[in-house]
């Protein structure tokens, strides 16, 4: 390996836990500071005092690293939340998603029409203020060590449904960009998302007990280890020839193989190294990477859009998720909560960015606006979510899976590494 990658890959990992470890002293998650530490080491900022830095941003192999991080951290998620708690709020979660993609997408679809955007570009723009990232979400849960809440388990319902729907749309969109017919990319599309469901659903019922049979044998955690980081893959393949992206198939195998191995000493020794892999070297490096693409200048150029099309994206999301929420009984400071979580947009929303940029669906200006409202609201995310939530729980109206819960700390931001 040459000596210049192993250079960025330090740098990137020591700004990553350094502004982590300083935006944890101002009451934010681990997570702000690595997309802060993206942004200060990109090419705006001291790449334009350290010319030589400039590769790195282009570098084939750290670009994979950040991929790797995406699916390793579904993975690590998967494993520790409890697929119950998707269940039991299945319905609520689904009706979130519904409303939460229906108010931004008209209200973006409005603003796009102001600033004389059409066709596809006008489709894509209102799709992009609508996403969630479920990836972002998760790892903001986590860190807050919140994960274990009804609030949780409807955030994460939701913003899985919103994921998939928006995927959805966004295939037909690059398909009948590309000249395809749209009927035959709606089936295509459709046949996929619902064979490959089928398939985790016969998996998780007539592979998984073989795997727990095959954990009881094994002898090691890193053999065991090895067993989870398969699937994961598997899945995330599997997800991939679906449509889905490969981070959704590795959060399911995470949610199956959950159960699998509880009570195996074997399995102690898994959840610790991956522990170890992912939230302390592939997902720093990951979020990083997402700072690396805010390019200030062209934003700049176009702040009355980036105003509009960031206040559409907050507040509608907000907006959305909360009538549905408080119209399923859930109080109106745990329905703020909500919505406030589901406003953060992060991976998801790079990752269409980045596609409809490659189909030419927009153009680099509105890539770099798109790419710092992700950045803004998901700042703004756990900021929101804090005050909402301790607002709740003050007034009893949360309760954790194990009887109770906590206002989340005013000297943290989370959970140390």
């Amino acid at each position: 390996m040459d000596l210049h990658i192993l250079v960025y890959v330090l740098l990137i990992i020591a700004f990553a836990k350094a502004f982590g470890e300083l935006v944890s002293r101002v009451n934010q998650p681990p997570i702000v500071g690595e997309l802060l530490a993206g942004i200060v080491l990109g090419p705006f900022l001291l790449g334009e005092i350290f010319t030589g830095l400039g590769d790195m941003y282009r570098d084939e192999f750290v670009s994979n690293l950040g991929d790797l991080g995406m699916l390793f951290l579904m993975l690590y998620i998967g494993l520790e939340f409890s697929p119950s708690l998707i269940r039991n709020s299945s319905w609520l979660g689904a009706a979130i998603a519904a409303v939460g993609i229906a108010v931004p997408l008209l209200l973006g679809a409005l603003a796009a029409m102001l600033f004389d955007l059409s066709g596809f570009t006008l489709a894509f723009v209102a799709v992009a203020v609508s996403v969630t990232a479920l990836p972002v979400t998760i790892r903001v849960l986590k860190d807050m060590e919140v994960l274990r809440t009804r609030t949780s388990g409807t955030i994460i319902s939701a913003a899985l449904v919103t994921d998939v729907a928006l995927l959805f749309v966004l295939g037909v969109l690059l398909g009948s960009a590309e000249g395809e017919t749209t009927t035959g990319s709606v089936f295509y599309l459709t046949v996929s998302f619902i064979g490959f469901f089928a398939l985790a659903l016969a998996v998780s019922r007539f592979v998984i007990p073989h795997v727990y049979r095959l954990l009881r044998w094994m002898r090691t955690g890193e053999a065991a280890f090895a067993v989870a980081v398969g699937m994961a893959i598997g899945f995330a393949v599997l997800a991939e020839w679906a449509g889905l992206p490969g981070v959704i198939g590795a959060f399911i195998a995470g949610l199956m193989l959950r159960e699998t191995g509880t009570g195996l000493k074997v399995w102690t020794r898994v959840e610790d190294i991956l522990s170890g892999v992912t939230l302390g070297f592939l997902a720093p490096i990951f979020f990083v990477v997402i700072g690396f693409s805010v390019d200030f200048v062209l934003v700049a150029n176009h702040l009355p859009l980036f105003g509009v099309l960031t206040t559409v994206a907050v507040l509608g999301k907000i907006a959305g998720s909360y009538l549905p929420a408080r119209l399923g009984g859930l109080s109106s400071n745990e329905s703020l909560a909500i919505g406030s979580m589901m406003m953060g947009k992060g991976a998801m929303e790079l990752v269409f960015a980045r596609l409809a940029l490659e189909q030419d669906l927009i153009d680099e200006a509105m890539f770099s606006v798109l790419v710092l409202m992700a950045f803004v609201s998901t700042i703004l995310a756990p900021i929101l979510f804090k005050t909402f939530f301790n607002r709740a729980v003050k007034a009893g109206e949360i309760k954790s899976a194990d009887g109770g819960v906590e206002p989340l700390p005013n000297g943290t931001g989370g959970t140390n590494y």
